[in-house]
């Protein structure tokens, strides 16, 4: 069974800086569980790597949930 994006896009934010023990839901703050400005960047580049997409550099999705649903809306594209 494939893996849902939630659980991709968890995946790839885990990879960041100390979130190795940190539980991440829909309504997991990014900046609450320590990824600031710069780490948000990385797991953005590394969700265009693994999805074969290109995130809008404006975009500054603030939750778990958020991130999931723009790495969604643009694979439906």
């Amino acid at each position: 069974m494939a893996e849902s994006t939630f659980d991709r896009v968890v995946a790839i934010l885990k990879d960041q800086e100390g979130l190795d023990d940190v539980e991440l839901t829909r309504d997991t703050n990014l900046a609450e569980v320590g990824l600031d400005s710069m780490a948000t960047v990385e797991a953005v580049m590394a969700c265009e790597d693994e999805f074969g997409i290109e995130i809008d550099p404006e975009a500054n999705p603030k939750t778990v949930g958020e991130f999931v649903d723009l790495v969604d809306g643009l694979l439906a594209k």
